[in-house]
């Protein structure tokens, strides 16, 4: 769906329904209208979001609405719970939780998490700012529900650089993975339904990642290296020796997954078929087995750790398409993994959405704070343009925050911008 001004207009008083009951956790009525400021003005038109343009358009006090961002002492995990209670129901059931991050160039060295690092928007190292996100997918759409900035060690190990970004002191570095399953927590801890936990191999490679979502008692369909795992396809016996398990001396020799799948007969492989976004008619072949693998053990008291080895091989290819490793409750199903192995790609759709209309990447403070207010804010832009397109293609919707009770400053501030937009927005 193209978002443009007059769908904008036609959704006023949707939006007035959504907006109330997701801002009603920053506190005092300044900071609710402002915070309905900002959001508008991350959905209005224009090529650029950041605070100066998106206050002429709106004609508001730019000083205040870069007060309400940067400075105010509002808390943006509030905001998060809130669209995990309010909004993410309405998606259910849920298909998949989706982990990856995103990126955008940066100019200087002063933002907060500016550092020269890979950034996906441009498939290199460049000097930028990544972002750790958890969104969650109904198989169609993805919904954004945890965010978190990446603070490089060069960052975090640098006192006076945090002290000028404001870094709160309980802020410590974290890898990636680390990260996300912090996210992770958080949202479990919101009360969002359970799904598989799908990621590139940069999280499915890890085996403290995978058995970190196990101990939560969370499935995962995780995409991993082909060469970079050695494993049993079959059951192993083990022997404690010292402080560790080895396998039995009779035990063969592991392989790795891709010498595993390269010995798949034909009657393993399953034929899948699905139509791509493009309308297009796509085709592959799926097929899996239980493997043992082997890293698990290098650890005190490890096991082989037992999980779903899941090739994603479209007939005539040199090469799978993908390997992934998978965890579920129950036993594979084609049709199942065929949805998840597709799945991944809705987190994509999220950051080029919430980037090419709707500003995230526009940001130009520099300080923690702000960046997380701007990150939660444009988060609530994203999922408007969300609640809007579903209304319209759904058969049943209950729509969000139609049961809330009307907030003055909310419909104040609404109905102020209905008279902007009466006249042309520049």
């Amino acid at each position: 769906m193209k978002w443009n001004a007059t769908l904008w207009k036609q959704s006023q008083e949707q939006f007035k329904d959504f907006i109330g009951p997701l801002v009603a956790g920053l506190g005092r009525s300044e900071r609710r209208q402002a915070g309905v400021s900002y959001v508008e003005g991350l959905l209005l038109p224009g090529q650029r979001k950041s605070i100066v343009p998106m206050a002429e358009r709106l004609g508001v006090d730019g000083q205040k609405l870069q007060q309400f961002v940067t400075d105010s002492p509002w808390e943006e995990q509030e905001i998060w719970r809130r669209i995990a209670q309010e909004v993410i129901p309405s998606l259910e059931p849920l298909e998949a939780w989706v982990v990856d991050e995103t990126g955008w160039l940066k100019q200087g060295e002063h933002s907060v998490g500016v550092s020269a690092q890979y950034c996906g928007a441009v498939g290199k190292k460049a000097n930028c700012q990544v972002s750790v996100e958890v969104v969650v997918s109904d198989g169609w759409v993805a919904a954004p529900v945890a965010g978190r900035l990446y603070l490089p060690q060069s960052w975090a190990e640098d006192a006076p650089r945090r002290a000028q970004a404001g870094v709160p002191a309980t802020v410590v570095f974290q890898t990636k993975l680390e990260m996300a399953l912090d996210l992770i927590r958080q949202t479990l801890g919101h009360g969002v339904s359970r799904a598989p936990v799908l990621a590139d191999s940069h999280y499915g490679d890890s085996t403290d990642f995978r058995q970190s979502l196990r101990d939560l008692g969370l499935e995962f369909f995780l995409q991993v290296s082909g060469v970079g795992h050695k494993a049993w396809s079959e059951p192993v016996v083990t022997e404690r020796k010292t402080k560790r398990y080895h396998v039995v001396a009779s035990t063969p020799p592991p392989r790795t997954l891709a010498e595993i799948a390269a010995g798949f007969k034909e009657q393993d492989w399953k034929a899948c078929r699905w139509k791509a976004t493009d309308g297009r008619a796509r085709q592959t072949r799926l097929a899996w087995r239980r493997v043992y693998l082997q890293h698990s053990m290098r650890q005190a008291e490890g096991r082989p750790e037992e999980a779903w080895l899941v090739v994603d091989w479209p007939a005539g290819q040199a090469e799978p398409y993908h390997y992934y490793l998978a965890h579920f409750h129950q036993e594979p199903a084609k049709a199942r993994c065929l949805r998840l192995s597709r799945s991944r790609w809705h987190i994509e759709q999220y950051f080029q959405r919430v980037k090419d209309d709707l500003g995230l990447d526009h940001y130009e403070g520099r300080s923690w704070r702000g960046f997380h207010h701007h990150l939660v804010l444009s988060a609530l832009a994203y999922l408007f343009v969300l609640v809007v397109y579903l209304r319209a293609k759904k058969n049943f919707w209950c729509d969000v925050g139609t049961d809330a009770a009307g907030d003055p400053a909310v419909a104040a501030e609404i109905h102020r911008l209905l008279l902007l937009l009466s006249a042309e927005i520049r």
